[in-house]
């Protein structure tokens, strides 16, 4: 198994796109700085420019507050617990996201790996704020 997938993993039409939609994201200041922070976490396992790493992790918020018709503002008013359940909701479509593109399935398991971390991080870090 890998150490990390490479950038050679993904299709790269896909990232191009991610790319292009992060684009023209806005976010407050506190999303930006959890949402950079999680994207750090997701480079140390997944070579790939940051831009379509931010890509893919916004269409995925995008895809969460549709799919629960809120945004994430109102994770502010929720119980810790209840903040780690929708960010773990949020995290799946991200690992679903990212395995649509990979080139080689066989380095899944990295994506879940990425995934496992940003959770925890976000338990220490975040959900008890």
């Amino acid at each position: 198994m890998p150490e990390k997938i490479t950038g050679e993993s993904f299709k790269p039409k896909a990232l191009k796109a991610a790319e292009k939609y992060f684009k023209n994201v806005h976010m407050s200041q506190e999303q930006h700085i959890i949402f950079n922070e999680f994207v750090k976490i997701v480079l140390k396992y997944i070579k790939m420019d940051e831009l379509a790493a931010k890509g893919i992790g916004w269409r995925s918020v995008s895809k969460w507050q549709l799919d629960h018709k809120r945004d994430l503002l109102g994770l502010e008013h929720e119980t810790p617990d209840e903040r780690i359940k929708s960010i773990d909701q949020l995290l799946n479509i991200v690992k679903d996201e990212l395995i649509k593109i990979l080139e080689d399935p066989n380095e899944k398991s990295l994506v879940d790996i990425a995934k496992e971390d940003i959770l925890e991080f976000y338990r220490k870090e975040f959900a008890y704020r």
